[in-house]
């Protein structure tokens, strides 16, 4: 905690320095300069180098296996839920091909 006589002296000395509207600017846009150039750094270094190891790898495998597995999965509980209902969505689909044919 301070004393009386230190924060006196401490208002004193602060007191009579003045603030200029185009410096408090310049300190913010110097501060935020700062940050930008910290945030940006990396990715500067990281690209600078030229190709890398995981640019030049062999692309991602699509997941064609993984979407087969999971259609076919979805197709056998969506099978068994209308086994269910008693009906079916292909029963259902032929019958509106059906009649919007006929019509």
């Amino acid at each position: 905690m301070q004393s009386a006589e230190e924060r006196r002296r401490l208002m004193d000395r602060l007191g009579t320095e003045s603030i200029s509207p185009l410096g408090a600017i310049l300190k913010c846009v110097a501060g935020i300069l700062v940050l930008v150039g910290i945030a940006a750094g990396p990715w500067t270094f990281l690209s600078a180098g030229g190709p890398t190891a995981a640019k030049e790898g062999h692309p991602a495998p699509q997941p064609d296996a993984a979407l087969a597995e999971s259609k076919r999965i979805f197709d056998g509980r969506r099978m068994a839920h209308e086994a269910e209902r008693g009906g079916s969505a292909a029963d259902a689909d032929n019958a509106t091909r059906q009649r919007l044919a006929s019509e």
